[in-house]
């Protein structure tokens, strides 16, 4: 085989480095639930190799027994050694427990997305709702705005949507509704 067509080769189908693994592969749901499960596994596995490792070392460093020894000296001196053991069990332990939450967390963070186009348009629906109501008022306002500063009638008759007794007398410059504003107190 020459060197172009050995640089070409196909990867292996299992890799025996966990480095030359395809992570890219663990976006799709299904091969992440069989990894975080197959994980699971392991650190199951680990923990119980841990277990069994601790009741070694404690029944063998439990029972080194030294002459001048207090009841409970041979215990102490076992503790210093199986720390270092039991936090290797918690770590298998806690291991197994964050890879349920990365793939729950990865499921409920694919449902999110999933969700968010919907919930765009929602929102967008009720903006535009809000935009409609907003222009309505408006223009309601600025309609009411209009006949209470529109001149009166020559006739006597009331202005669009006022009658006469409610009717404030027409504006006729800036200095009439200076007049007007003081007048009421405002």
């Amino acid at each position: 085989m020459t060197e172009l067509h050995r640089h070409h080769a196909a990867p292996p189908a299992h890799p025996t480095n966990p480095l030359d693994f395809d992570f890219d592969e663990l976006l799709d749901l299904d091969v992440l639930t069989q990894f975080t499960l197959k994980r699971q596994r392991a650190y199951t596995a680990d923990e119980a190799v841990f277990q069994s490792m601790l009741a070694t070392f404690q029944k063998h460093y439990r029972s080194q027994v030294i002459t001048g020894d207090g009841s409970r000296s041979a215990a102490r001196r076992s503790r210093r050694m199986e720390r270092h053991i039991k936090a290797l069990i918690t770590m298998a332990v806690k291991s197994g427990q964050r890879m349920e939450s990365l793939r729950t967390s990865v499921t409920s963070h694919e449902a999110l997305i999933n969700a968010l186009p919907a919930q765009r348009e929602a929102k967008a629906l009720r903006r535009s709702g809000r935009r409609a109501a907003v222009v309505q008022m408006t223009t309601k306002s600025l309609h009411k705005s209009a006949t209470s500063f529109a001149p009166a009638p020559q006739d006597g008759t009331a202005a669009i949507g006022q009658d006469t007794a409610t009717r404030a007398p027409a504006a006729r410059g800036i200095t009439d509704l200076w007049d007007q504003q003081q007048r009421r107190g405002a």
